[in-house]
C-alpha cells in the first residue's frame, strides 16, 4: 500500500514552471524517504539541481560524521572523485587555447621530448593529448600503482612504458586514472603552476566556486568536510583523511572537494556552454564542443547492465566518452554524465543541454553499481520535465528489484589465522621488483609465524590459503578495511621467486620478482655466521664472477 501511495504522489506532474515549491517538495520528499532506507549504507548526501539558469535545489541530508552527528548542509564539501576529470579536461583545453604552441592533437612524445613513452612504437609515435583525455590507449587501469610512495605526477609518465596494452589503440575504451595523472602534469608544464593553483585561478575563481578545495592541499581541520566511509562486509568504516590525501595525489583523476552550492555553479557553467554568470566566455564555443563531443565508444557500462530496456521500463545510456565526460541519452535527451567513486566518496553529475537541466549528487558510504545515484537522477529529471516517473521511493530503495536481481554482495572469505605456510617464513622474505609498480617488501610480521607485505603506504598481513604458496592479504594500518583480502600468489621457479597480485589489476596481473641480492642474502647472511665472515664470503663470490 505504501509503495502505491508514493507512486501516485510522484506520478502527478509539476504542471507549473520548473522550480516551483511543488516540484521542490516532491524531490525533497523522495530524497528523504530513500535516504532513510539507505541509512545503513550511506551517511551523508549532497544534492544540487539547476534548470533554466536557476538553482532549484542545493541541500544536504544526513550527517558529516557518525561520531559528531554534525549535519550536512549545502556548503559541506564532499570528495567528487572522478568528477574531477571534467575539471582536468576543461582546464587543459583552456590552457591550450591560451598557448598556441599546443593543441589537443599535439603528440605526447612532443610534450615530453621522449619517443619511447609507451611499450610499443605505435602509441609512442602517435598518441596525442586527445587520446589521453578520451581513454583511447587500450592500457588497463593498474590503479594500485598509486599506492607506491615514489609515484608522482611528474614521473607517472615513466611507468607507462612498462604497462602492457590489452586493447587496440584508438579502438578500445580502457578507463585509466594514471593517464589523467599524466594530463595533470601536462597542465602544470603548460601553465607553469601546480594543478591545484591552475584550477583555482582558471576555473574556481571565475565561476565563483569559492568553497571548493583539493584533497591534496586542504586543511581538514578548518574546512566543512564530510568524512568518507567505506563498507566493510556490511559495516561502515571511516576512511582516514591521510589515506584520501595520498590516494588523490595525481589530482586530475579525482582530488577535488566541492559542495552542492559550488557544484550548482559548475553545472550552470556547462549548461551555458562555457559562459560565466555575466555572459562572458571562459572558453570558446569551439573549445566547449571539443570537450563534449564523443571521441570514444563505451561497449559496456553500469547503465547497460542495470538501466536499459527491456530489463527496465526506461533506458539510460552511456555509450560514448568525450573529454572527461561520458555521453549518452535519457528519455531521448542528450546527456553529459560522469560518475565518481573513490574510497569513502560517491558522486554523479548529469547535464542535459537540450532540456536545460543538470543534477548533482555526492554521498559518503556505499552505492554499488551507482544504483542509488542514477535512480535519484532519473526520478528528479522525470519530475522536472513532467514525465510520469517510472521510479518511486519504494523501487529506488529496492532497485534493481523488482526488474532485476540484486547483485550479491561479497562475503568475507573464510580462512584460518592459525594455518602455517607450506614453507619456512624466511623462504618468502625479500625485496620484490616490478618495473611499472616499483618495489615491495615481504618480511616476517611482528606477531608470530606470519608474513607481511609492504607496498608503498599499504600493508598486508598474509594468511595461507589451502593452495601451496597462495595467501589472503588483509590490509592493516592506513589502508585497513580498504583493500579487502587481496590474493597473493608466490611461485618458486629454480632460483627465482615471483609474486603475482591479481587484485592489483585483473586484466593484467602484475608480477613482482625477488631481487638477486635478496636471494644471496637469504642463503648466506641469514646463517649463523658473523657479519664480517658474511661480508668476506660475498666479496670472494663477486670477485670470482668478475674473473
Amino acid at each position: 500500500m505504501y509503495a502505491v501511495c508514493v507512486f501516485f504522489f510522484l506520478s502527478v506532474s509539476c504542471n507549473v514552471i520548473a522550480g516551483s515549491p511543488d516540484c521542490f517538495a516532491k524531490i525533497d520528499t523522495i530524497i528523504q524517504e530513500t535516504f532513510r532506507c539507505k541509512s545503513k549504507q550511506i551517511v551523508g548526501v549532497s544534492v544540487a539541481v539547476v534548470t533554466s539558469g536557476k538553482v532549484i535545489l542545493e541541500k544536504g541530508y544526513g550527517v558529516k560524521d557518525i561520531e559528531t552527528n554534525d549535519t550536512v548542509t549545502a556548503d559541506t564539501l564532499f570528495g567528487v572523485a572522478s568528477l574531477s576529470k571534467a575539471f582536468a579536461s576543461t582546464l587543459l583545453v583552456k590552457l591550450i587555447e591560451e598557448n598556441t604552441k599546443y593543441s589537443l592533437n599535439t603528440k605526447v612524445s612532443t610534450i615530453f621530448k621522449n619517443e619511447g613513452i609507451f611499450l610499443d612504437s605505435l602509441r609512442s609515435k602517435y598518441a596525442t593529448v586527445r587520446d589521453l583525455l578520451s581513454h583511447r590507449l587500450g592500457i588497463p587501469g593498474n590503479n594500485r600503482i598509486r599506492l607506491d610512495n615514489n609515484l608522482t605526477r611528474a614521473n607517472v609518465i615513466h611507468r607507462l612504458k612498462y604497462l602492457q596494452s590489452k586493447g587496440s589503440f584508438r579502438d578500445s575504451f580502457f578507463y585509466n586514472n594514471l593517464i589523467y595523472g599524466v594530463l595533470t602534469h601536462i597542465a602544470e608544464l603548460i601553465g607553469r603552476e601546480s594543478w591545484e593553483k591552475l584550477v583555482k585561478t582558471h576555473l574556481f575563481d571565475p565561476i565563483g566556486m569559492n568553497s571548493s578545495s583539493f584533497l591534496t592541499t586542504a586543511d581538514f581541520e578548518k574546512i566543512d568536510l564530510a568524512k568518507g566511509y567505506i563498507d566493510y562486509y556490511g559495516n561502515l568504516k571511516p576512511v582516514p583523511f591521510e589515506f584520501s590525501r595520498r590516494w588523490a595525489d595525481l589530482c586530475g583523476s579525482g582530488c577535488i572537494l566541492s559542495s552542492a552550492r559550488d557544484m550548482a555553479k559548475w553545472m550552470k557553467f556547462y549548461l551555458d556552454e562555457g559562459k560565466l554568470a555575466d555572459d562572458t566566455r571562459l572558453i570558446s564555443k569551439e573549445a566547449f564542443e571539443d570537450l563534449t563531443r564523443p571521441e570514444n565508444v563505451i561497449a559496456t557500462t553500469y547503465t547497460s547492465t542495470y538501466f536499459t530496456k527491456p530489463k527496465v521500463p526506461v533506458t539510460t545510456s552511456n555509450t560514448g566518452y568525450a573529454l572527461g565526460w561520458r555521453t549518452g541519452h535519457y528519455r531521448g535527451y542528450k546527456m553529459l554524465e560522469h560518475s565518481g567513486t573513490t574510497f569513502g566518496y560517491r558522486a554523479l553529475l548529469s547535464v542535459f543541454p537540450d532540456a536545460d537541466i543538470a543534477i548533482y549528487t555526492a554521498m559518503t558510504g556505499n552505492d554499488p553499481s551507482y544504483l542509488y545515484r542514477q535512480s535519484l537522477h532519473n526520478v528528479i529529471f522525470d519530475i522536472y520535465m513532467g514525465y510520469t516517473p517510472w521510479l518511486n521511493s519504494s523501487t529506488i530503495c529496492s532497485y534493481p528489484r523488482p526488474w532485476l536481481d540484486a547483485k550479491v554482495q561479497s562475503s568475507k572469505p573464510r580462512y584460518s589465522k592459525g594455518r602455517n605456510p607450506t614453507r619456512q617464513i624466511s623462504d618468502y622474505h625479500g625485496i620484490y621488483k616490478n618495473h611499472a609498480y616499483g618495489n615491495l617488501e615481504v618480511k616476517k610480521h611482528k606477531d608470530g609465524n606470519k608474513l607481511t607485505v609492504v607496498y608503498g603506504f599499504s600493508n598486508f598481513v598474509l594468511y595461507p590459503k589451502n593452495k601451496t604458496d597462495e595467501f589472503y592479504g588483509e590490509s592493516i594500518g592506513t589502508t585497513a578495511h580498504i583493500f579487502n583480502f587481496y590474493s597473493f600468489k608466490f611461485r618458486f621457479e629454480n632460483k627465482t621467486v615471483k609474486l603475482e597480485i591479481p587484485n592489483f589489476e585483473s586484466k593484467d596481473p602484475p608480477e613482482f620478482i625477488r631481487s638477486a641480492e635478496t636471494n644471496l642474502t637469504n642463503k648466506s647472511c641469514f646463517l649463523n655466521v658473523s657479519n664480517n665472515v658474511c661480508f668476506v664470503l660475498l666479496y670472494f663470490a663477486f670477485s670470482a664472477l668478475l674473473v
